[in-house]
């Protein structure tokens, strides 16, 4: 009996399949009646071994025949499927590498003395401790060894004068701030409108650190760049120790 779950293709095919045998066997059945008539067995045997090949050969075909409609219906949209899955888990793991990609080690060196009775022995190493990481897109001489643990570096804007990249909060996700470097050829303004200004000294360089609200802005020169910090809801010696930290990377 045929499923009743089999669709109507399937079934005309199976239908088909069936009529052709019977016309076969109806060919068959004729042709042993007219040998049985003759007499002639051999020749009768031949012709029977021959339709039994021919019978076969049809079964087969049908069954073929069926095993491609499985395939292009049901098979080949699965393997397609499971393509598109490693594609997709390809392209995952691809972002993954460019995100990561992205950051580019800076190396801080420390000065290894070792003193022997006959010399002293000198070579700088990596300090992993002082070591740290910078957008790849960062096109500025300066950038800051530390951020606070809570801020991430996010989108870099960066020109041939001037270069800018922002602090995310990692939580929120919020821009909390931005670290700015300029050259002698561009020109910013800072709002001090009814803020508070004092001096501060970043190492050996004068600044000034403006406060109004609960924004900081911290501006001071180098002798080649002047740099701007701007945080929000950050502590001054936080703001401060941001704008310390901030080494020569080329």
């Amino acid at each position: 009996m045929v499923p009743e779950d089999r669709s109507l293709d399937d079934r005309a095919y199976d239908l088909f399949g069936e009529m052709l045998l019977q016309q076969e066997t109806a060919a068959l059945l004729a042709e042993i009646e007219a040998e049985k008539a003759r007499g002639d067995t051999a020749e009768m045997d031949a012709f029977f071994a021959k339709q039994d090949a021919k019978n076969l050969d049809v079964i087969q075909r049908h069954f073929r025949r069926h095993r491609a409609r499985v395939f292009f219906r049901e098979t080949l949209p699965r393997i397609g499927q499971i393509a598109a899955i490693v594609i997709a888990v390809v392209a995952v793991a691809g972002s993954v590498a460019i995100a990561t990609s992205h950051t580019l080690r800076v190396q801080v060196m420390q000065l290894l003395v070792n003193i022997e009775e006959e010399y002293t022995e000198l070579k700088l190493q990596e300090d992993p401790a002082a070591s740290f990481d910078i957008p790849a897109e960062w096109g500025g001489e300066n950038y800051p060894s530390f951020i606070p643990d809570s801020m991430v570096a996010g989108m870099v804007f960066s020109y041939p004068d001037s270069n800018s990249v922002e602090l995310i909060d990692k939580r929120t996700g919020a821009v909390k701030g931005q670290f700015s470097e300029y050259g002698a050829d561009t020109e910013v303004n800072i709002d001090s409108e009814d803020a508070v200004q004092e001096p501060v000294m970043i190492g050996l360089n004068a600044g000034y650190l403006v406060k109004k609200g609960n924004r900081l802005s911290l501006y001071w020169d180098n002798g080649r760049k002047y740099f701007i910090l701007m945080v929000s809801d950050l502590e001054k010696d936080a703001t401060v120790r941001i704008a310390e930290s901030i080494v020569r990377i080329k």
